[in-house]
């Protein structure tokens, strides 16, 4: 049997890196490691091939050659999701959806032939027989597996080069009860995990690919089980030791790392360069009602510093929309990233997912007002406290003032002077390196109309060699967000405040 499993379009987004695609070549950011999962789980008599939208568009031969397509998707992708469903359907192919998407939000997806809802290892086995003999139900509901039972996803199947980095998997679940998160709806609060030598297996699986370079850890908390986290994360040291660290790998984790002095030495050690944290906000009121009493006994501030003079590049995600929230918080949100070493700070309004702590809340108090699309940039799907004009207002206003060159380059300048050493072994430049640096000095040093920010960049990484590749990263990264925030997210943020 044919399988193609298809991963829809992402639109643009602050980590997509659109923009500076023609400097570092690569076409997407991540690779689907779900449906590359999925791959791992069919049948030995099966061909598969994985179809992923942000690399390249689906063409026609690869849905005639299909006997099924699978299709995995986050909400944010819904739109593709549904017209690649009926480009499938016009060649009379049936199609298997899963995801978050259809996960939580299985009434929105029936345009499927099938719906597999939740995790798949446990259960994928059976229904793919079921399907094979005609047998299958609409509707098949997943487990929340022993992760040991987890293949080793089928990265043979990407196109070498494309992404600006590769993904694994340790564990699922966080241990925190966040109001507006879906990931304890849809992996549960007892965080589950793999063995160390089942994630060094992956390792070696992607090593045999040929990347090196950036990995990227998805864990939506990766130290939910700090002595697993920090069992593994020792492993994992000793791994890049024995191969001469090819791996520079980043993470998700909550900000209570910084509180674990042991486990975050060890995550240096073994070649962690950055973390993604969840602040949301600093004002104590709004963590409260969000749930994320994880943050309200820890000085942020403190704790952004201490992560950062580890060795630790923080990025970070931030939330408007609170019921908390009044007319300064903008300015407070504003002030707080733009005084600390985050130059990627993601801020978006509320929005009440499906299945959350959050919807449930307000449709009890009768403030639900439609679903959820996934796009940060829209209306919140439910009445604010706060006048929606001023919120949205406010928010493009807050964006602008963020990603202006000056600001920007000012975090990293900050990330730059502060960050410690990483313990990865230094990486001569590949010639796709040299070429978007080359073209990097041209653009943006040159004739670029942030230059002087990009310059001073550079040279605080000349005076602090063991973050120069970083500076260089950053400075690139500069005009993807200069451009995306002014040429896609303020043209649509004032359409809607209009």
């Amino acid at each position: 049997m044919n399988v193609l499993l298809v991963s829809p379009e992402f639109p643009k987004t602050y980590w997509g890196g659109e923009y500076t695609s023609r400097f570092t070549g690569k076409r997407s950011a991540f690779p689907p490691l779900g449906l590359l999962t999925v791959a791992a789980l069919l049948p030995s008599d099966c061909d598969a091939r994985i179809a992923d939208l942000n690399v390249s568009p689906l063409g026609d031969e690869a849905l005639r050659w299909a006997d099924l397509v699978l299709v995995g998707a986050q909400i944010v992708q819904s739109k593709s999701f549904h017209a690649v469903i009926a480009r499938a359907k016009a060649f009379g192919k049936r199609v298997i959806a899963g995801g978050p998407y259809p996960t939580m939000s299985p009434a929105r997806c029936s345009d499927a032939d099938h719906l597999f809802l939740g995790e798949a290892e446990e259960v994928f086995s059976t229904f793919f027989e079921q399907v094979r003999a005609g047998t299958a139900p609409k509707v098949v509901q997943g487990t929340r597996p022993d992760l040991r039972k987890s293949p080793v996803p089928r990265y043979d199947l990407l196109i070498p080069g494309a992404y600006n980095s590769l993904s694994v998997q340790f564990s699922r679940g966080c241990p925190f009860h966040c109001e507006f998160c879906d990931i304890i709806e849809i992996y549960g609060r007892v965080p589950r995990s793999k063995p160390p030598e089942q994630f060094l297996v992956e390792l070696d699986a992607i090593r045999g690919t040929g990347h090196s370079g950036s990995l990227f850890v998805v864990d939506d908390n990766f130290i939910g089980n700090k002595g697993k986290a920090l069992a593994l994360v020792n492993a994992i040291g000793r791994w890049q030791r024995a191969h001469r660290y090819p791996f520079d790998l980043f993470t998700e984790a909550s900000i209570n790392l910084a509180d674990e002095p042991a486990l975050l030495a060890a995550m240096v050690r073994a070649g962690f360069s950055g973390v993604f944290v969840g602040i949301e906000t600093p004002t104590r009121r709004g963590l409260e009602e969000a749930g994320k009493h994880q943050n309200i006994h820890v000085d942020l501030d403190a704790a952004v510093d201490t992560l950062t003079r580890a060795g630790l590049e923080v990025m970070s995600g931030f939330i408007l929309g609170f019921d908390s929230d009044d007319a300064d918080a903008f300015e407070r949100q504003r002030a707080f990233i733009q005084a600390n070493p985050i130059p990627v700070a993601m801020v978006g309004l509320l929005t009440a997912l499906p299945g959350t702590q959050l919807t449930r809340r307000l449709e009890r108090e009768g403030r639900l007002e439609g679903e959820a699309s996934g796009d940060q940039f829209g209306v919140p799907n439910f009445r604010t406290r706060m006048d929606r004009g001023v919120l949205v207002r406010g928010y493009a206003h807050l964006l602008s003032q963020l990603y202006s060159p000056s600001a920007y380059y000012a975090r990293c300048l900050r990330v730059i002077q502060r960050r410690g050493p990483s313990r990865s072994r230094f990486h001569l430049p590949s010639w796709s390196d040299m070429r978007a640096l080359v073209m990097s000095l041209v653009h943006h040093g040159l004739v670029g109309p942030a230059r002087g920010g990009y310059w001073r960049v550079l040279r605080a990484g000349l005076r602090r060699p063991h973050n120069l590749r970083r500076a260089i990263a950053l400075a690139i990264a500069g005009e993807h967000f200069r451009r995306y925030t002014q040429e896609d997210v303020l043209p649509r943020v004032a359409a809607v405040a209009a």
